[in-house]
């Protein structure tokens, strides 16, 4: 009876995860029906209030402050479809942010150059900038600034920040 009640108890617990929990995050008065707005007390909050994993990276191109949430957009108002930013940056002029979403990511204006990276996982290169991964059902939205650094540099930046995601 005891493996049952466990057993039952963990697939509760997963089925949860399907969709944002807003239990510890602040909803924004300028929220609507269709699109809600929430910020978080901290990082560890906003990732474990998602219904997916993010892994931020630990080795950045400069020597960064800790990640800030900027806060979670849900989409459609029901927790099923949210996006989450995440920023970083130093004491100059340099920036990291990342937007991890589930939803689908066009490219109506420009055609993203396509790149397989060395841990598998597809990404697309927009310039001068920017890297997008896609791991499974999230796609990583990588924005670096970088001011001092030619393009290929940074793309080259892009492309170790991305090498450290995994499943």
């Amino acid at each position: 009876m005891k493996k049952i009640i466990l057993v039952v108890s963990l697939l509760m617990l997963t089925a949860c995860k399907n969709s944002l929990d807003t239990s510890k995050l602040v909803e924004s008065k300028n929220s609507e029906v269709a699109m809600k707005f929430y910020s978080a007390p901290s990082v560890d909050v906003a990732i474990d209030s998602l219904p997916y994993e993010v892994n931020l990276p630990e080795q950045l191109p400069f020597n960064a402050k800790k990640f800030n949430s900027l806060g979670i957009t849900d989409y459609g108002g029901k927790g099923l479809n949210p996006e989450a930013s995440f920023i970083t940056s130093d004491e100059n002029t340099n920036e990291l942010i990342i937007t991890t979403t589930t939803a689908n990511v066009e490219y109506p204006d420009t055609t993203p150059k396509e790149i397989t990276l060395k841990n598998g996982y597809q990404a697309f290169y927009l310039a001068p900038n920017r890297l997008d991964v896609v791991v499974k059902d999230v796609t990583y939205l990588y924005t670096l600034i970088m001011p001092e650094l030619e393009e290929s540099q940074i793309e080259g930046e892009l492309l170790k920040l991305a090498e450290q995601l995994s499943e």
